[in-house]
């Protein structure tokens, strides 16, 4: 049925105003109205984006310490790790699970036990600064002359022993005790 009649509208996407057929005609073209539908998808999903970060941050992290047992979601947000690295580490043993039915769980004092020893490791007590001798130290090119080896075979020999280095200025010294341990079968000066 077509309509004879003119009404006078304005778009409600670009507030122009513009002549419908129709009373219930809301925009002046397929452009407008492909527009608006474009920014009410956008709206939503930007919304539902904000609704799911907000859940995540309501999560309520001291609740979630308590519990012994947590799911694989709730360990993934509560520690920020990714999926497949919890999975990696259940497939480890590095964390203890209980297998409910179809669902894993993990135990929290495994994940807590994990985390105490990295921070165990992380935190070493700094060594007190040695006061360095020069006259018991020797550069590393004073060391290949009076052991008579490589600079290869040397690198390779303060890698392997983990001999430390020190450096001063441009040199690095390393001390000849160090390496008089691993070279005493060489003669030196």
């Amino acid at each position: 049925m077509s309509s004879n009649m003119r009404i006078t509208r304005i778009c409600q996407f670009c507030k122009e105003e513009f002549t419908a057929k129709t009373t219930k005609t809301k925009f002046c073209s397929l452009k407008c109205s492909s527009k608006n539908y474009k920014l009410i998808t956008r709206h939503k999903i930007v919304d539902i984006s904000n609704k799911e970060t907000e859940r995540i941050r309501m999560l309520d992290f001291e609740a979630v310490k308590k519990r012994e047992y947590l799911s694989i979601n709730n360990c993934v947000l509560f520690f920020g790790i990714s999926r497949r690295t919890l999975y990696r580490m259940i497939e480890r043993k590095d964390v203890e699970t209980v297998k409910l039915g179809r669902r894993n769980f993990v135990s929290t004092k495994s994940i807590q036990a994990l985390f105490a020893v990295n921070e165990a490791a992380a935190v070493k007590p700094a060594a007190e600064p040695q006061i360095l001798d020069l006259n018991e130290c020797c550069t590393i090119t004073q060391a290949q002359e009076l052991y008579g080896i490589s600079q290869t075979g040397l690198y390779f020999l303060i890698k392997k022993h983990s001999i430390r280095k020190y450096a001063s200025g441009k040199f690095t010294y390393v001390q000849k005790k160090d390496l008089d341990i691993y070279l005493k079968s060489i003669d030196h000066e």
